[in-house]
Formats: structure tokens, sequence, C-alpha cells
């Protein structure tokens, strides 16, 4: 079961990591990219990143855990539809906003 932890040392308030478990991460990031289009490595710190105008998900080489920062344009829905697909379950509290 995928875990998440909310990353309080972060600028941006809605950011949390999950951490998939390891049989899932490949898969994972394939329904990723086809949902939020191509992940981009980038040169030297070999960050993994794909932008959307609501989400922010970037990663390590390894691909995991995967760091997700909310912006602006980010729905409640957005995260459910986020959640499905790396089969996060929210224990029946939604995901908190700190900024309309």
């Amino acid at each position: 079961m995928t875990r998440r932890e909310r990353v309080y040392s972060c600028i941006h308030a809605d950011t949390y990591k999950y951490f998939l478990p390891r049989e899932i991460v490949l898969d994972t990031w394939k329904r990723l990219e086809s949902k939020y289009g191509r992940a981009v490595t980038s040169p030297g710190f070999g960050v993994v990143e794909i932008r959307t105008p609501a989400l922010l998900l970037r990663s390590t080489r390894m691909l995991n855990p995967i760091t997700v920062i909310r912006r602006r344009a980010c729905s409640t829905e957005g995260v459910a539809s986020l959640h499905q697909l790396l089969r996060f379950e929210v224990n029946d509290h939604p995901l908190p906003r700190t900024h309309p």
C-alpha cells in the first residue's frame, strides 16, 4: 500500500511524499506519464519531474518516493485522481487546503 508523509520543510504548504511499494513504481510512473505527460530528467542532479498546471511531481532517479507539490490550480478532484493513480487511500480525511 502506498503511504504518504507531509513535507513540512517545503515552502509550499501542500507538499507530500508518496512512498510506493517497490513492485508498482515503474507501472505508476507509466500511468502518471500517460495522464500528465512525459517525465523529464534534469541533467546533473537527475531529478525526474512531471509539471502540470495543477501539480508538480518529482523524484530521484530511483523514482520513489514521489514528491507532490499542489499548485493553485489543483482541485479536490485532481487530488482524488492522483491518489487513484498512486493507489493511495485517504483514511476518511480529505487532503487539507491551505490556500483558495
